[in-house]
């Protein structure tokens, strides 16, 4: 799982992927226009963060995902993330599904997209990124992939996650201000792209993170699916500053 597959931007009504950058083992290949504009991003894990967990405690939320290209969003999440888009800042959404795997006949980054527009998150081309990278046969080719991809980012989430943000760091000017996460790894990789302990925001902690890891910030509620609604109200609108 070394070679980053993907990082895309897809438009609303288009049905062609554009590419704004594509990096390739390690290799950059940006507009001169991307690479040069300084950018301020919102950084979200998907499965878990804007998706409920499939079971009351804490069950592998994308192994609904990985066989028909579907997931419950959490509530008002994507209001949390145009709220964020709307104040200025570029939404760069990461998930651990395999860029290499086909879900109801269309690639997983197709998938991703077509359920974020779906779902009325941003996906304008000019500021909204995917990441996403190959995955192993480990968890390709299992019958259980949704367990086998929990078990693999548990092992290799941390360094998984670090190395496809600081690709897209390297390959445009952009720094990551939040972080929004269900996990001890993720969170490791969002300090390791310099998103400031404070500014990461963990949700639905039960048996997944521990709360206040590292300095993060929980995000808590009922059972182990609470959603955005008391964070926008009571943080981002009152507390976030736009970007110019």
């Amino acid at each position: 799982m070394n070679v980053l597959r993907q990082v895309v931007r897809r438009s609303l009504l288009g049905a062609s992927m554009i590419t704004a950058g594509i990096l390739i083992a390690g290799c950059a290949a940006t507009s001169s226009s991307a690479a040069d504009t300084e950018r301020h991003a919102v950084v979200v894990d998907i499965d878990g963060v804007l998706t409920q967990y499939m079971l009351l405690d804490y069950g592998p939320t994308n192994g609904i995902f990985l066989d028909l290209g579907v997931a419950y969003p959490r509530r008002d999440a994507a209001l949390l993330m145009n709220l964020f888009y709307r104040k200025g800042y570029d939404i760069v959404y990461l998930a651990g599904r395999p860029a290499n795997m086909k879900v109801n006949g269309m690639s997983m980054g197709d998938a991703t997209w077509k359920w974020l527009r779906a779902e009325g998150f941003p996906t304008e081309p000019d500021r909204t990124t995917l990441l996403l990278q190959d995955g192993p046969a480990s968890v390709t080719d299992v019958d259980n992939r949704g367990q086998a991809m929990a078990e693999y980012m548990g092992t290799y989430g941390t360094d998984l996650v670090t190395g496809m943000l600081a690709k897209l760091k390297k390959a445009t000017r952009i720094t990551y201000d939040y972080g929004y996460c269900d996990s001890d790894v993720v969170v490791k990789a969002f300090l390791n792209a310099g998103v400031p302990a404070g500014h990461i925001y963990t949700i639905g902690n039960k048996g997944v993170s521990r709360l206040g890891f590292m300095g993060s910030r929980a995000i808590i509620g009922p059972e182990s699916n609470p959603g955005f609604t008391r964070h926008i109200r009571e943080f981002v609108i009152p507390e976030v500053a736009p970007r110019k």
